[in-house]
């Protein structure tokens, strides 16, 4: 692992080390090298240093940035840069930033020292300048010559100035969607420069020895990959036939293209998309697709602004399209000037304030309005609030200096009210970048990766409406208070593959309430369903879910069963949610020298009646009592009704014992039970819980019924019970 302390007061320190530890999450400063006595004390005292220079400094100033990731051992580099180290001390836990994989396992450093040596330009053996690069399932136009910049442009340059959004112009690919991504990663400094590493020495300059060579990041499932190309581009009568800067000798736009390119086999394979999963790629962040339709209503329009405003002030992407029914209405320009089947940049979400004067503003006269770019160029919506509407007449000077309004005709970027946007459009992507940084400002989120793979005999079942569903990869998570995760599961891209005809799988996940105790895969669909869906034949799905505290099992699946493939489960939580998954069936039946395990118990207590006379607040829990084993169901609140819905399994060495539930009130000054209920578990009672799915009023039996001395009004739980001789059945 590498670690890198910066920052510090203007100093740098660096030490580099290497550890076999597979859990490297919870590696500890003071814990680093997996065994090695002198790199761990090269570290203490390091750790000594930092922290006395801090002690010595009253304006020390340190963040964490970087990602975690979870999987198998790998080589990380760990970025350390933390506010407030002495604080932290040695339980300082370190961030592992996701696994760089070269692409063809070309590593561009090796390469580019290469040629350097023998004074020759790269070219590319793995994506070769010629008509396989272009297109598989038809022969590209004539006159094609593949040219490098220098043979295109005079004093060509990767950037020019700096990036930005008319850096992308769309060619004669269809890859709107690519290129509107792109110019939206180019608005955000500290996102193009992920996508371009060494963006200064890889710029044409007399310190950086030109070697033809390039390279680009991409994220894939969880890692990203380094791509190299050369920078041989195709050409017609001199001129750039596909993605290109507005600058004639601007490049990095165009090998970007050629690296998406090669990382999917080809430019044909970029043609038809959708802006989510390219801004994905480019910046490792979470992909969400909106359908316009679901939100008609006035009060709908509202709710999505507020979100879209959210999303913008918090960096995220986002693109709109105008679904196109027909293949004829393909790029067919409407009378408003929008394009169908077409992908627009969404640059900027604000509220207008309307009126030129110092009262307009107290009045707060406001309306909704969204930025929205066309790659194309020159072809701009022509309705309200187009450039040069009268619209703009009414906004004051300042306000349109503030929104930076050009009001220029063929740059393609315009404005439009959120209602026509949302009259227009149907479709939105948007890309939110989850801050995971600790100590900062913002919200941070918590990162759970898991990868996974649909595959036979016994982990690819399908969606729920197939009989083999729950044959499919199981997480568990605990949530200890309530709060919204973001979920968002992405399948393996097909793209590469799409001269061979594969598409995208549909996929989707499935949420239910587990057991408080569970530690096996869940077997029957009997357990409370918490969400569904949503199933979409889209690279990915996202979906925001409200939970309460409590346990549960996420499981993602294809639409079909016996549909194999690779997928990444990613949860976001604003605390720790413990997941992991769930791989045994259950417990062994037979263990040494022990007593085997004939049955398998589930008790789920559903709610509680009438266990108060008065209608006051109280804190009502549950103990279960099965064997020699307890489970305390935490507590609710109520007056009249106490809702739990819990369940616990419990493997049973004597199934025929009986088990007890007792209800209990939270006091301070002491609990107090309230009484119990006995389920008979004699034999003759299995029948009936092994096909129990609804729930049974059991009278509360109170401890001082024989002394005479208890509330002699009726207390009820409602309870289902289950019961099976197969332990892998519940």
């Amino acid at each position: 692992m590498d670690f890198y302390i910066a920052n510090l007061r203007g100093r740098e320190y660096d030490l580099r080390s290497r550890s076999n530890s597979e859990d490297r999450e919870k590696s500890k400063i003071t814990k680093t090298a997996g065994g090695n006595d002198k790199e761990v004390n090269v570290v203490k005292t390091l750790q000594l240093l930092i922290v006395s220079t801090l002690r010595s400094s009253s304006s020390s100033n340190f963040h964490f940035s970087g990602s975690s990731v979870s999987g198998n051992n790998r080589n990380h580099t760990t970025f350390i840069t933390g506010r407030d180290l002495e604080k932290h001390g040695s339980k300082l836990h370190f961030k592992e930033m996701p696994k760089l994989i070269p692409f063809a396992e070309q590593k561009f450093h090796k390469l580019r020292n290469e040629c350097r040596k023998k004074s020759i330009l790269f070219t590319d053996p793995k994506f070769p300048a010629n008509n396989s690069a272009i297109f598989f399932s038809r022969s590209p136009p004539s006159g094609i010559i593949w040219k490098r910049p220098g043979d295109i442009a005079e004093d060509p340059k990767f950037f020019l100035d700096s990036a930005s959004a008319e850096d992308f112009a769309q060619g004669s690919l269809g890859n709107c969607w690519f290129v509107a991504a792109c110019a939206s990663v180019a608005e955000n400094p500290d996102l193009w420069k992920k996508v371009v590493p060494d963006y200064e020495e890889q710029e044409w300059s007399p310190k950086n020895k030109y070697a033809g060579i390039f390279h680009f990041k991409f994220w894939q499932m969880g890692d990203w990959v380094d791509v190299v190309v050369d920078d041989l581009l195709p050409t017609i009568n001199g001129k750039l036939i596909f993605a290109h800067s507005t600058s004639k000798n601007e490049f990095w736009s165009a090998l970007l293209e050629k690296a998406y390119a090669k990382l999917f086999g080809s430019y044909e394979a970029l043609t038809g998309g959708k802006s989510r999963d390219a801004m994905v790629d480019m910046t490792g962040g979470v992909g969400e697709s909106v359908r316009l339709s679901e939100y008609r209503s006035q009060e709908k329009k509202a709710e999505l602004f507020k979100s879209l405003l959210y999303a913008y002030e918090n960096k995220a992407l986002m693109s709109a399209s105008i679904m196109a029914v027909t293949q004829r209405e393909r790029e067919a320009q409407n009378e408003e000037g929008l394009v169908k089947g077409h992908a627009y940049s969404i640059t900027a979400v604000k509220k207008l304030i309307i009126g030129t004067s110092l009262l307009a503003y107290f009045k707060r006269e406001k309306v909704y309005m969204v930025r929205c770019r066309n790659p194309w160029g020159g072809v701009e919506w022509k309705g309200a609030w187009s450039d040069g509407s009268p619209e703009w007449q009414n906004v004051s000077e300042s306000t349109k200096k503030e929104l930076g309004l050009t009001l220029d005709h063929n740059d393609g970027e315009f404005w439009m009210a959120f209602d026509d946007f949302c009259q227009f459009y149907t479709d939105i992507d948007i890309c939110h970048i989850v801050n995971t940084k600790r100590l900062t400002w913002k919200m941070t989120w918590k990162e759970f990766i898991y990868k996974g793979e649909w595959k036979p005999p016994n982990r690819w079942g399908g969606c729920g409406n197939n009989e083999n569903f729950l044959d499919n990869p199981q997480y568990l998570f605990r949530i200890h208070d309530t709060q919204e995760l973001l979920l968002s599961l992405e399948q393996s891209e097909k793209r590469s593959s799409k001269k061979k005809g594969k598409e995208n799988d549909v996929i989707g996940f499935t949420v239910f309430r587990a057991g408080i105790n569970q530690k096996y895969r869940i077997h029957n669909k009997l357990y409370d369903r918490i969400h569904s869906g949503p199933f979409s034949n889209a690279r990915g799905v996202f979906a925001r879910v409200a939970f309460k505290k409590g346990v549960y099992c996420i499981i993602p699946s294809t639409f079909e069963s016996k549909i194999r493939g690779e997928f990444i489960l990613r949860i976001y939580a604003t605390s720790n949610v413990k997941l992991r998954e769930l791989i045994k069936d259950g417990p062994k039946a037979t263990r040494f020298f022990r007593a085997p395990y004939l049955a398998a118990t589930a008790v789920n207590i559903f709610r509680g009646e009438q266990l108060f006379t008065d209608t006051s607040q109280h804190k009502v829990y549950c103990i279960i009592r099965c064997e020699k084993k307890k489970q305390k169901i935490p507590s609710v609140k109520g007056s009249e009704e106490f809702n739990w819905n819990t369940r616990a399994t419990f493997f049973r060495k004597k199934p025929e014992e009986d088990v007890k539930v007792e209800a209990w009130e939270k006091r301070f000054f002491g609990d107090r039970c309230l009484g119990y209920v006995t389920l008979p578990m004699a034999r003759a009672n299995w029948s009936k819980y092994k096909s129990m799915n609804t729930s049974t009023r059991y009278v509360v039996q109170n401890k001082d019924e024989k002394s005479g001395n208890y509330d002699k009004n009726p207390q009820y739980l409602w309870i289902i019970v289950q019961q099976s001789e197969a332990l892998d059945t519940l």
